[in-house]
């Protein structure tokens, strides 16, 4: 018990940069424990993520999405079916394109989208034991765009 109430309060002050949702049960420790990953694997993405994220929304939409320059909106698809790799590649992608979002560079959708799956790979590939259809889903996007 003590320990529950220890990782409780651990996760809630560690994330207080960026504010999660509260929606659904369980989804707001499922982004924490998300974030706790990407923190442990690629810690240098989880600083780009605090940089440009300040909050983290849900939505029905099929896709995860950005909203505005600080906003990453996850789709509930990916919230309560997906894997918490799944959830961390979620965040790590759509990080990518807050800050294409905030920067001066501009592209294409198709190059932006090339660019932000391949970093989605990187980080991917850093996971031991990561699902291969979500690295097989990077390598398929970073093609096809």
């Amino acid at each position: 018990m003590k320990l529950l109430i220890f990782l409780l309060l651990f996760t809630t002050s560690l994330f207080s940069q960026i504010k999660i949702s509260d929606v659904g049960p369980n989804w707001k420790s499922r982004v924490d424990s998300a974030l706790i990953l990407i923190k442990k694997y690629d810690s240098t993405k989880y600083n780009f993520l605090l940089k440009y994220c300040k909050q983290i929304g849900f939505s029905n939409l099929k896709f995860s999405t950005i909203e505005g320059g600080h906003t990453i909106i996850l789709s509930t698809y990916d919230v309560k079916y997906g894997s918490i790799h799944n959830i961390a590649s979620a965040l790590v992608h759509e990080s990518a394109h807050l800050f294409f979002y905030n920067s001066n560079f501009f592209s294409t959708f198709s190059e932006e989208e090339k660019v932000c799956y391949s970093y989605e790979l990187d980080f991917l590939l850093k996971i031991p034991n990561c699902e291969k259809y979500l690295i097989n889903n990077a390598y398929k996007n970073i093609i096809n765009n």
